[in-house]
C-alpha cells in the first residue's frame, strides 16, 4: 500500500513537470488505475487532471478553461463541455 502511494506521488510529479507531453497522459492514467486497483483515495492533484463527466485527460489551463465567478472556480472541459465548480473561501475583506 505504501509502495502504491509512493508510485502515485512519483507519477504525479512527472505529470506536472510537463503536462502536455504524450507520456504525461499515460502517467496520469497509470496513477489513476493504481489508486483504483488498491482502493486508495485519489489525491486532489490527480482528480484535477480528469474531467468528472467524460473522464478524459485534461490538465488545468491546457485541457479546460478556468473562470473565477462569485467566489468559485468554474472549470469547463474542452472535450465534452461539462462545467463543474470548486468553491474557495477568501481570507476576508481588507480593513480600509
Amino acid at each position: 500500500m505504501k509502495e502504491a502511494k509512493r508510485a502515485v506521488e512519483n507519477l504525479l510529479k512527472e505529470v506536472y513537470r510537463d503536462p502536455l507531453s504524450p507520456l504525461a497522459e499515460k502517467q496520469a492514467l497509470l496513477a489513476r488505475r493504481i489508486t483504483m486497483k488498491f482502493n486508495m483515495k485519489q489525491p486532489y492533484e490527480l482528480r484535477l487532471l480528469f474531467c468528472k463527466k467524460c473522464k478524459s485527460y485534461s490538465p488545468p489551463v491546457f485541457g479546460k478553461t478556468i473562470r473565477v465567478r462569485n467566489g468559485k472556480l468554474v472549470f469547463t472541459c474542452r472535450v465534452c463541455g461539462s462545467k463543474y465548480r470548486l468553491i474557495f473561501k477568501s481570507k476576508g475583506k481588507a480593513n480600509v
